[in-house]
């Protein structure tokens, strides 16, 4: 059985959502260590799907002449 791919932006609203569980303060210290380890596991994935995404970037740039050509990923 496959697992459905989570997207970037879905991992980014579950950060979210563990970020202001964390901030709110009402946790116990068992839980906090908890949503922290969510929340780096979270960040992790989102990170390896950016970096992805600056791959795939990268190798569908065109040169000038239309031609395929790959360029590093500059962000600005």
């Amino acid at each position: 059985m496959s697992e459905k791919k989570i997207t970037f932006e879905e991992n980014l609203k579950e950060l979210e959502v563990i970020v202001k569980k964390l901030e709110s303060g009402d946790t116990s210290l068992d839980e906090m260590l908890s949503l922290f380890e969510q929340g780096i596991a979270k960040t992790r994935e989102c990170n390896e799907q950016l970096r992805n995404a600056e791959q795939k970037i990268s190798i569908l740039m065109k040169n000038a002449s239309g031609e395929m050509e790959e360029k590093p990923f500059a962000a600005e």
